[in-house]
């Protein structure tokens, strides 16, 4: 991909989801506890926004490829 935008999008995605997965570990109670899909949620969120910020990095503008 070499729109940096796509990048901007995978990091907002995992924004989101790491504030669900937040959002889902503080409401969890014994009777409605949400540990799997908390912990799933975190965890897809910090992947997404780890490659995002991998991609921006090794992503080299098309410019100075040439």
């Amino acid at each position: 991909m070499k729109n940096p935008v796509a990048y901007y999008a995978v990091i907002a995605l995992g924004v989101v989801a790491l504030v669900i997965g937040g959002y889902l570990l503080a409401t969890a109670t014994v009777a409605a506890p949400h540990h799997w899909s908390s912990i799933g949620a975190i965890a897809v969120g910090a992947v997404l926004v780890v490659g995002g910020v991998v991609g921006m990095f090794v992503m080299k503008p098309t410019r100075a490829a040439k």
